[in-house]
């Protein structure tokens, strides 16, 4: 569950200035617990200890803005015990290295990096080494290399396997930040469109198809069905299905209350089935599905400034540019239309 202001209420005590630091951290719970705490690394050196005993249930813990303070993070005492970190960002080797040696990692389990670095602070392939051959986490059971774009798996899963070979022992494995097909609920979008299965099995969209009246308002005319292949990309096949003078000639803002009927009206007419579909995005006027990746060809892989952290959002943004990705990367947010976010369910949760 993702933190809401009513969970702030609940998590009683909390470190001095928690209050403060909104723009700095976030909290998952897991069964009714803090079970990931997000921060920026400078946060973790100065408040860790705090947090720590704040939330002492913390499984993971996510770093930000690790660039420059890799060294003074891997002295940070609050480190100890922790069994799951991710290091949601980029930086240099010596922040790597830093880590690598440190005496607090000793019960670490479970590392993740994000690859897709640039070139001028560092290459993924020895990242991947120095983590896989370091000495300070004996117990680590999962080396995890994500791919926040969700495009580089054969060349990833060649690095997992050199880091494995470097280790000694099966460690590093991939991990896709982005997925190939996204997921799509029934009804995900208010009443339209609505997605399903054709009686051939094939998954399809179907959405109003619509002409604007003389006083500008959108008079619903008919439905639109847009059919997808085996592999969830959209084909050329474009189904058009009429409506009753029940159902036809009416307002797309007044068929809130009929939106059911329309349904019912596709089942029957060419034997839609609504139902739950992954595909590769579409495109339908109005609508149209896709990664939200204003950030990919901008900010993927930099390298924050140690002590002004990039601000992608006119928001005081301690998490720079990992924290303002990480929504998309981990909870697999993508674009509905031109405003809407749909999460890894397929149901629009913000505009």
């Amino acid at each position: 569950m993702r933190q809401s202001e009513r969970a702030e209420e609940w998590l009683l005590p909390t470190p001095a200035g928690w209050a403060d630091w909104r723009w700095e951290r976030s909290v998952e719970f897991r069964r009714g617990f803090p079970d990931i705490v997000r921060l920026p690394a400078r946060r973790i050196v100065t408040d860790g200890t705090a947090v720590r005993a704040c939330f002492p249930t913390i499984r993971r813990l996510v770093v930000h803005c690790l660039n420059g303070w890799g060294e003074r993070l891997a002295a940070c005492e609050a480190l100890q015990g922790v069994s799951e970190i991710e290091l949601a960002c980029w930086y240099s080797d010596e922040d790597i290295n830093a880590l690598a040696a440190s005496p607090h990692l000793s019960e670490l389990q479970v590392l993740v990096l994000w690859l897709g670095r640039y070139r001028e602070v560092g290459t993924d392939r020895a990242l991947c080494l120095r983590a896989a051959r370091a000495n300070s986490w004996s117990k680590l059971r999962e080396l995890i290399l994500l791919d926040p774009r969700g495009g580089s798996d054969k060349l990833i899963k060649r690095y997992a396997r050199e880091a494995n070979k470097a280790a000694g022992r099966t460690l590093a494995r991939y991990e896709r930040g982005y997925p190939e097909l996204f997921p799509l609920a029934p009804q995900f979008h208010h009443e339209f469109p609505v997605c399903g299965r054709l009686p051939n099995g094939r998954a399809a969209v179907a959405a109003p198809d619509c002409g604007l009246h003389l006083d500008g308002d959108t008079i619903l005319t008919g439905m639109i069905v847009i059919t997808f292949d085996a592999t969830g990309a959209q084909t050329n096949e474009v189904l058009r299905v009429p409506l009753s003078p029940e159902l036809a000639n009416i307002k797309l803002r007044d068929i809130s209350a009929r939106a059911r009927k329309y349904t019912d009206h596709l089942t029957q007419a060419i034997g839609f089935v609504p139902a739950f579909i992954r595909v590769k995005g579409f495109g339908i006027p109005g609508y149209g599905s896709g990664p939200n990746r204003d950030w990919s060809g901008r900010c993927l892989g930099l390298a924050d400034d140690p002590e002004n952290p990039t601000n992608m959002n006119d928001d005081p943004d301690p998490h720079g540019v990992g924290g303002f990705i990480y929504k998309d990367v981990r909870n697999v947010e993508f674009m509905i239309g031109h405003s809407a976010f749909a999460n890894k369910r397929g149901r629009v949760h913000s505009t």
